[in-house]
Protein backbone atom coordinates (compact mmCIF):
# COMPACT_ATOMS: atom_id res chain seq x y z
CA UNK A 1 0.00 0.00 0.00
CA UNK A 2 1.37 3.38 -0.97
CA UNK A 3 1.37 6.37 1.35
CA UNK A 4 -1.20 8.08 -0.89
CA UNK A 5 -3.51 5.06 -0.76
CA UNK A 6 -3.26 4.93 3.02
CA UNK A 7 -3.90 8.67 3.33
CA UNK A 8 -7.04 8.46 1.19
CA UNK A 9 -8.39 5.48 3.13
CA UNK A 10 -7.83 7.19 6.48
CA UNK A 11 -9.27 10.67 6.01
CA UNK A 12 -6.25 12.57 4.71
CA UNK A 13 -7.51 13.12 1.15
CA UNK A 14 -6.28 16.71 1.17
CA UNK A 15 -2.70 15.64 1.88
CA UNK A 16 -2.85 12.83 -0.70
CA UNK A 17 -4.05 15.43 -3.22
CA UNK A 18 -1.12 17.69 -2.38
CA UNK A 19 1.24 14.78 -3.02
CA UNK A 20 -0.51 14.10 -6.35
CA UNK A 21 0.06 17.71 -7.43
CA UNK A 22 3.77 17.57 -6.60
CA UNK A 23 4.19 14.21 -8.36
CA UNK A 24 2.42 15.55 -11.46
CA UNK A 25 4.75 18.56 -11.51
CA UNK A 26 7.81 16.33 -11.17
CA UNK A 27 6.61 14.09 -14.00
CA UNK A 28 5.95 17.15 -16.20
CA UNK A 29 9.58 18.21 -15.67
CA UNK A 30 10.61 14.65 -16.61
CA UNK A 31 12.19 14.28 -13.18
CA UNK A 32 13.25 10.78 -12.18
CA UNK A 33 13.41 11.80 -8.52
CA UNK A 34 11.84 9.37 -6.09
CA UNK A 35 10.57 10.36 -2.69
CA UNK A 36 9.59 8.50 0.45
CA UNK A 37 6.43 10.39 1.38
CA UNK A 38 6.37 8.82 4.84
CA UNK A 39 9.69 10.56 5.54
CA UNK A 40 8.26 13.87 4.31
CA UNK A 41 5.13 13.51 6.45
CA UNK A 42 7.19 12.53 9.51
CA UNK A 43 8.84 15.96 9.36
CA UNK A 44 12.38 17.09 9.89
CA UNK A 45 14.38 17.97 12.95
CA UNK A 46 12.14 18.57 15.98
CA UNK A 47 9.05 17.90 13.86
CA UNK A 48 9.69 20.79 11.48
CA UNK A 49 7.39 20.54 8.42
CA UNK A 50 9.24 19.76 5.21
CA UNK A 51 8.87 21.60 1.90
CA UNK A 52 8.80 19.72 -1.41
CA UNK A 53 8.58 21.63 -4.69
CA UNK A 54 7.69 24.81 -2.83
CA UNK A 55 4.83 23.18 -0.88
CA UNK A 56 4.91 22.66 2.85
CA UNK A 57 3.61 19.33 4.07
CA UNK A 58 2.06 18.88 7.50
CA UNK A 59 3.63 16.55 10.03
CA UNK A 60 1.54 13.48 10.85
CA UNK A 61 1.78 11.49 14.07
CA UNK A 62 1.18 8.25 12.19
CA UNK A 63 4.14 8.98 9.91
CA UNK A 64 6.37 9.78 12.88
CA UNK A 65 5.42 6.45 14.49
CA UNK A 66 6.01 4.54 11.25
CA UNK A 67 9.42 6.13 10.73
CA UNK A 68 10.47 5.64 14.38
CA UNK A 69 10.67 9.35 15.16
CA UNK A 70 9.56 10.89 18.45
CA UNK A 71 6.07 12.39 18.40
CA UNK A 72 6.08 16.18 18.37
CA UNK A 73 3.36 18.58 19.57
CA UNK A 74 2.78 20.00 16.08
CA UNK A 75 2.08 16.58 14.54
CA UNK A 76 -1.56 16.10 13.60
CA UNK A 77 -3.75 13.04 13.96
CA UNK A 78 -7.30 12.79 12.70
CA UNK A 79 -7.96 9.43 14.32
CA UNK A 80 -6.33 8.39 17.62
CA UNK A 81 -6.64 4.70 16.65
CA UNK A 82 -4.97 4.91 13.24
CA UNK A 83 -2.17 2.49 12.43
CA UNK A 84 0.31 2.93 9.60
CA UNK A 85 0.94 0.16 7.11
CA UNK A 86 4.06 -1.92 7.60
CA UNK A 87 7.09 -0.76 5.62
CA UNK A 88 7.51 -2.51 2.30
CA UNK A 89 10.65 -4.62 2.03
CA UNK A 90 13.41 -3.21 -0.13
CA UNK A 91 16.81 -4.42 -1.17
CA UNK A 92 18.47 -1.60 0.74
CA UNK A 93 19.03 -1.65 4.48
CA UNK A 94 18.42 1.43 6.61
Amino acid sequence: MTARDWLRENGYEDIAGRIDVVMTELEARDSKQRRNWWDVLAGGVNGRPLVVSGREFPVLQVAQRRQGKPLTPNAISRNPNEHPPDPRPTRWKR
